[in-house]
């Protein structure tokens, strides 16, 4: 499968933007330099009016306007230590560089715990602005520490999750996910197996400073298969002459009667900083209203530590992560018979319930992942000239209910390296953006002894990535433009099903582009709209898939064909040359109008994504094998539309009141076939009420939140046949056949939470409640729903001290 595209555009677009004819501006007095920025309050994040900034060891300084602004020039330096204080706050040191460029402070009341905060450069990259964006900062993710990562941002509009059991959770934007949903973590993607609904990115939320959430195409700058998005995942900020920071956490969950414990530290000098983190999670058997959820424990083991020397011009981070963890997969949701098999679907409750233990047996898997990573900043006349280098490693073991049941059933190794040279340049003629090359490295190799045909094969993937962002400001508007050129080259080795040997290359070249606008109508009032391509290459599994997995049996595109008479075969591996797949290529439009005004909030989202060549899994017969009928699935591929909008309320009645509502639809549709897509998210509405507590028993502050959530049915989920008649033989399905569904889809459901925080001094906490009414319910999106409920009422506390 070769396309061959120019590449011309994007270098002959390179080239300009380099071009000696086009030099950029710079100071050409050395006393020409200048900060600019904004002091906040940071508990209500409302302007400082004439707040002060003054250069340490000097008398220039500068008094802020009514709306806290500043503009401190004629500065003869690029770096100084400000120090910025106000009547009533307390007084914050922060060491800046001329080229961090608009920076925020955020000043603590003298009376609170809090702590002064600094933003510095800029919220979002060049080419990005005009992008559907939401954002978690610390303070957000503070309350869902012991959460996952697709959990943690499934309360923003428009995102929500698909999940295997309680413990392997993936986030769904705009009904995309898996490997069309970029994890940027650190910098850099995040190297996992991300071939399947049960595997979850492996990244601790305790080591996140903040989560930026892209829902329009984020190929251009994040490179293939960002056709539904991006997470951005962003570390410690490392920030210099800052004091000692950090905290100690501690938990327990009722249901699963689960504990954690974690602590992170750092510090900030003149040229010097670093930060420390450590996490360890602990959960048993969760329980469902009516029965115990046997081997849904999960135990996890995270760390983190970052690195940041400073010279004039210069900046050098190192960081590491380390995750591990086993997570139980529901043991109902695997049959050794037949019957067995038509029973547990057909059942109200799991044919197999134990109870509450802390053990995880089979079937689960064990997975451990490093990334490390150094970052090289070098500030110029012309703009920051950056080079990331990144390396990863990823080891996974998945074992199932089989006889070796102490023998993994698949057993891989992932390396993942990441080259990453970017120049983000100065404003010349109106413009700016960024210019960067990639390189991307992959090596995936099954380790021998799990005395099974390899599920995926062993693989090499090389991808080499140009790209530019730009845009340009006139009066209240605000253009982008980025363009990008990828090449993909695939080597593979596999077994054929009499365990030949097959080998096989293959390549792509692709561009992809992005054109964006905003609007300020008024202070209050924005329009963003975006028009974005974005591509992504079938991953391994999609392609090569063979065999068990999980409780079901699965075949990727190249590992079967349909005979004369539709039946499905599975006797030989096909390769590009039959013609029976191609890559996604996705067109995505998105709209968002923002309104923020007399504390009211209100950000209205819609959008329509066009994918050619959608790849996905659908179920396709019943098959017999050693263990029993097995479900089987095949990947199959059509063109697809989505169409959706989402909006947030947000309404602050007084400063101690506030509401928020949010609602979230989407349509698609398999164009080629009219027909429903199956594994769409249904719609969701949810809204909240927060109450920030008057002082009362020696507490400083204290907030009350009351959340209602509804997930409508499924309306659009496909046509059900029951496993009894594939069986039977009662209804024959073949490749061309309507797709289908084995189970219904589940009932809309109700669900409430309520969580309370506190504050004294450095000590803090919060009591949450998950499914109040102990409401007992399926996910659609979960794919143990075939098997078994959700989890039920969840009492969760947690203690904090922060010094």
């Amino acid at each position: 499968m070769k396309i061959s595209v120019s590449i011309a555009i994007a270098l002959s677009l390179t080239v300009c933007l380099t071009s000696p004819g086009m030099a950029m501006y710079f100071p050409t007095d050395s006393c020409e330099y200048e900060i600019k920025g904004q002091i906040l309050d940071v508990e209500t994040e409302q302007p400082i009016p004439f707040a002060t900034l003054l250069v340490e060891g000097t008398q220039k300084g500068v008094a802020a306007d009514d709306q806290g602004a500043f503009v401190l020039d004629h500065l003869c330096e690029k770096e100084y230590n400000l120090i910025f204080s106000s009547v009533g706050y307390k007084t914050v040191k922060h060491h800046h560089d001329w080229h961090h460029g608009k920076i925020k402070i955020y000043l603590t009341p003298s009376v609170s715990t809090l702590e002064s905060v600094v933003v510095e450069g800029e919220e979002v990259v060049g080419g990005l602005a005009s992008v559907s964006l939401e954002t978690m900062d610390r303070a957000d993710l503070a309350t869902k520490t012991t959460q996952s990562l697709a959990s943690a941002i499934s309360d923003i509009s428009g995102v929500t999750l698909i999940s295997t059991g309680t413990n392997v959770q993936l986030p769904v934007i705009h009904g995309l996910y898996g490997n069309r949903i970029l994890i940027i973590n650190n910098g850099v993607k995040h190297g996992f197996q991300n071939w399947g609904i049960d595997h979850a990115p492996e990244i601790d939320l305790t080591s996140a400073n903040r989560i930026r959430v892209l829902k329009g195409a984020a190929g251009v700058q994040y490179g293939p298969e960002g056709l539904g998005g991006a997470v951005v995942v962003e570390g410690d900020p490392l920030l210099l002459s800052k004091k000692l920071y950090g905290n100690v956490a501690t938990g327990y969950q009722s249901n699963g009667q689960g504990y954690h414990a974690q602590g992170q530290f750092g510090r900030g000098y003149e040229k010097f900083s670093y930060h420390v983190g450590a996490k360890h999670i602990r959960v048993g058997d969760r329980h469902a209203p009516n029965y115990m959820l046997t081997n849904s424990g999960m135990n996890e083991l995270s760390a983190n530590v970052g690195l940041r020397y400073h010279l004039p011009g210069w900046d050098f981070k190192v960081y590491y992560s380390y995750v591990q963890q086993e997570l139980g997969l529901l043991r109902s949701s695997v049959a050794e018979s037949g019957p067995l098999f038509i029973r547990s679907l057909a059942a109200e409750e799991p044919l197999f319930v134990r109870e509450f233990s802390y053990q995880i047996n089979e079937p689960k898997q064990t997975t451990t992942h490093h990334l490390a990573n150094a970052t090289v900043d070098w500030y110029t006349e012309v703009g920051k000239l950056s080079l990331l280098l990144s390396q990863q490693i990823n080891h996974r073991d998945e074992f199932d209910v089989r006889r070796n049941a102490n023998l993994p059933i698949i057993d891989l190794d992932l390396f993942t390296t990441q080259t990453l040279l970017t120049w983000d340049h100065t404003a010349f003629h109106g413009l700016e953006g960024r210019i960067g090359f990639q390189f991307f490295y992959q090596d995936n190799n099954n380790n021998p002894g799990t005395g099974t045909t390899p599920y995926i094969p062993n693989y090499n993937t090389y991808r080499g990535s140009a790209f530019v962002i730009e845009s340009l400001q006139k009066n209240n508007t605000t253009y982008e433009l980025g363009l990008r050129v990828d090449y993909e080259f695939n080597s593979v080795r596999g077994r054929e099903l009499n365990q030949d040997l097959f080998r096989n290359t293959y390549d792509f070249t692709n561009v992809t582009g992005s054109l964006g606008m905003v609007h300020d109508f008024s202070q209050q009032l924005q329009l963003r709209v975006n028009v974005g391509s974005a591509w992504r290459a079938p991953n391994m599994a999609e392609l090569y898939s063979f065999g068990q997995h999980r409780f079901k049996t699965q075949f990727g595109l190249w590992r079967y064909y349909a005979d004369e008479e539709g039946r499905l075969r599975t006797d030989r591996v096909l390769t590009e040359e039959d013609g029976t797949s191609e890559y996604e290529r996705g067109y995505k439009w998105i709209n968002e109008l923002a309104l923020n005004k007399d504390g009211n909030q209100l950000t209205l989202t819609a959008y329509a994504n066009l994918i050619d060549n959608f790849i996905f899994d659908r179920p396709i017969a019943v098959i017999g094998t050693i263990r029993g009928p097995m479900p089987v699935f095949i990947f199959d591929q059509t063109d697809a539309l989505f169409l959706g909008t989402d909006l947030t309320y947000t309404r602050e009645w007084n400063p101690n009141w506030e509401s928020t509502l949010g609602v979230s639809y989407l349509w698609s549709q398999n164009l080629s076939k009219n027909e429903p897509l199956i594994n769409q998210p249904p719609i969701n509405t949810q809204a909240e009420v927060a109450w920030n507590m008057p002082a009362f028993f020696s507490l400083d502050r204290s907030k009350l939140t009351v959340q209602g959530v509804y997930t409508f049915q499924q309306f659009q989920a496909p046509r059900t046949i029951p496993p009894t008649q594939l069986i039977s033989g009662e209804v024959v399905v073949t490749t061309d056949s309507e797709i289908f569904d084995f189970k219904d889809a589940p009932e809309g459901y109700f669900l409430g939470n309520v969580r309370w925080e506190w504050q004294r001094g450095a000590l803090g906490g919060q009591l949450e409640v998950r499914n109040v009414f102990n409401t007992a319910y399926r996910d659609y999106l979960n794919q143990m729903r075939y098997f078994a409920d959700d989890p039920g009422r969840n009492f969760l506390f947690s203690i904090q001290y922060k010094f």
